[in-house]
């Protein structure tokens, strides 16, 4: 920044010394009687002419045409360094931005927009930054007018007063038309959050809007934000239209008084006023440029300040920072919950958890029943640390998970979601993305423990094989066995399967499950399913009711309660 800052001050410099060698150039021509306060650029050609028999006229176009040079050069140089600036502060903003993100707690994160994230990552971040290339513009322009400022106060003072009066006006009539834009520009902010949240639901909807014909209603929906959208730029194009009239309207009433007072008033000389004119429309064109420079910067404030708004929001919401060396977890003896009670929304009086108490012993299979909404996932994401109870506390073998050993736990524990998460790269990446040390041994093992071997052996580049944006490539079972292969793949201390089986047909959820029961006796387990064939082997089942524990048991004695919510559940179900 000091090195542009720098060279903004030796181009601006570079300026007012051409417009002096005009001096010496006019009287060279035959002008005369041009003021004082020129004499150094007079005095230096004198020098160098009476050292030379080159007459004054070349040695001044000649110096002219030198500091012009330099100052191109220079221009030149202080542009590619103006470039590296903005794109190193886009990079820092969307860093420190990203980087606040990803430590913002899960809770948070559910209640947000992702398409606001993703917007103020990939738009509203390189707008804001567009500020700060006009701020540096800005700031040259400024200093080249500080510099012309100067030579035309040496040429004349009162003609320089009228000059910036007339800057002063124009500013004044401008203020108007600026609160204005502002305002609209705050606005722009919304519309384009619209427009993104528009697009990210629709491609997350498009397979189910295709299958009920529904693609009109989406389309409907992107053209309103777009709609919206133009008018918002068709209102910022008429303000910046009746500024452009004010600026050239006032440019032009502002030369003419210049000239009356000058001819009128002042009684300058025809040499005088040429200079004089040629330097008022030099000041004159700078004034401008800060107005619609400043105006552009007022343009940029608003994605800077909703994007700096939402990172706050994320910074205050974030988790404990992870410690400086992370190590893995073991459980020795069990997890306990103890009197455990979770809300969304503390201002709402329902818990989604209320005064849980239980017991997962290490190395056996603990599964989770209940209806839908009972909060089977709830209290899956407070054990995999994600969630914070509000009342009670989780212990590891004892210890209270909490701060520092949040970051240890999740690198210690594999998880299998509902929703599978799949980059849009091959099987083998997918893998490797959990566990990047894993060599060609342990990812077919793992491939093989969730059944996905033999299936990935038959794709034409095997786990190579690029899977499709969120594995759109692979069948539903497909996905679900990747995303098991890799959680095993970690070896997890506790793997947590929230229902790893739903899409999977009756073979090869019978494979998998032979692979979980493999998996008895040499890790934690806890298993969440509404199909309840699945959680037959299971050690223990914690059934869940309005997020209270109901009862507990191994299947033979919950089956053996006539009047047993989960003997009622196995009913339903005809298991």
């Amino acid at each position: 920044m000091w090195r542009a800052v720098a060279l903004l001050v030796l181009i601006s410099l570079l300026e007012g010394s051409g417009l002096l060698t005009l001096v010496p150039l006019l009287q060279s021509l035959g002008f005369s009687q041009m003021g004082h306060g020129r004499g150094l650029v007079r005095s230096f050609l004198t020098r160098l002419h009476g050292s030379s028999s080159i007459p004054v006229l070349p040695l001044a176009l000649a110096l002219f045409v030198v500091i012009k040079a330099g100052q191109a050069a220079l221009r030149a140089w202080s542009d590619t360094l103006n470039l590296k600036l903005e794109t190193d502060y886009v990079s820092f903003l969307r860093d420190r931005f990203y980087r606040t993100m990803m430590q913002a707690n899960w809770l948070f994160l559910t209640r947000q927009r992702s398409s606001e994230l993703t917007q103020a990552v990939i738009s509203e971040i390189p707008a804001a930054s567009n500020g700060i290339r006009q701020m540096l513009v800005l700031l040259s322009v400024s200093l080249t007018a500080m510099v012309q400022l100067a030579v035309a106060l040496s040429l004349s003072v009162g003609m320089t007063a009228l000059t910036l009066g007339s800057g002063l006006i124009v500013w004044l009539g401008l203020r108007p038309l600026r609160r204005h834009s502002f305002a609209v520009a705050k606005l722009g902010y919304g519309k384009r959050a619209e427009m993104a949240s528009a697009v990210t639901e629709h491609l997350a909807g498009m397979k189910i809007a295709k299958g009920h014909g529904r693609e009109s209603q989406h389309f409907g929906h992107f053209q309103r934000a777009m709609n919206e959208i133009a008018a918002h730029v068709m209102r910022i194009q008429r303000i910046s239209a009746l500024t452009s009239i004010w600026l050239e309207t006032a440019a032009v009433a502002a030369l003419a008084l210049f000239v009356w007072f000058a001819v009128s008033v002042q009684q300058v000389d025809g040499a005088s006023l040429l200079l004089l004119v040629f330097v008022f429309m030099r000041l004159l064109s700078h004034v401008t440029n800060v107005q619609n420079l400043w105006h552009q910067v007022e343009h940029a404030l608003p994605s800077f300040a909703a994007t700096d708004e939402l990172r706050a929001k994320l910074a205050a919401a974030a988790e404990p920072p992870p410690p400086p060396v992370s190590r893995r977890l073991e459980l020795g003896d069990a997890i306990h919950v103890q009197n455990l009670s979770f809300r969304y929304d503390p201002s709402q009086p329902g818990f989604a958890l209320d005064n849980i108490d239980l017991l997962l012993p290490a190395r056996q299979v603990t599964a989770l029943c209940g209806l839908s909404g009972a909060g089977k996932s709830t209290l899956a994401d407070v054990l995999l640390g994600l969630l914070t109870p509000e009342k009670g506390r989780v212990l590891i073998d004892g210890q209270q998970l909490a701060n520092e050993r949040l970051y240890d736990w999740r690198q210690s524990i594999g998880y299998v979601p509902q929703e599978t998460f799949l980059l849009h790269d091959t099987i083998r990446n997918n893998l490797l993305w959990a566990q990047p040390d894993a060599d060609e041994d342990r990812l077919r093992a793992a491939l093989r423990s969730a059944a996905a071997e033999e299936f990935v052996n038959r794709l034409p580049e095997g786990l190579d094989t690029i899977v499709g944006d969120r594995g759109v490539r692979l069948a539903g079972g497909e996905r679900q066995r990747i995303a098991l292969a890799r959680a095993l793949l970690r070896q997890p201390t506790l793997l947590v399967l929230d229902e790893a089986t739903s899409s999977l047909d009756t073979h090869n959820e019978r494979l998998v499950q032979d692979a979980i029961e493999r998996l008895h006796g040499h890790t934690t387990i806890l298993l969440i399913a509404h199909r309840l064939s699945t959680v037959r082997f299971a050690d223990r089942i914690v059934v869940l009711s309005a997020g209270r524990v109901a009862e507990t048991g191994t299947w033979d004695e919950l089956t053996g309660r006539a009047g047993g919510l989960f003997h009622q559940l196995v009913v339903d179900s005809g298991t």
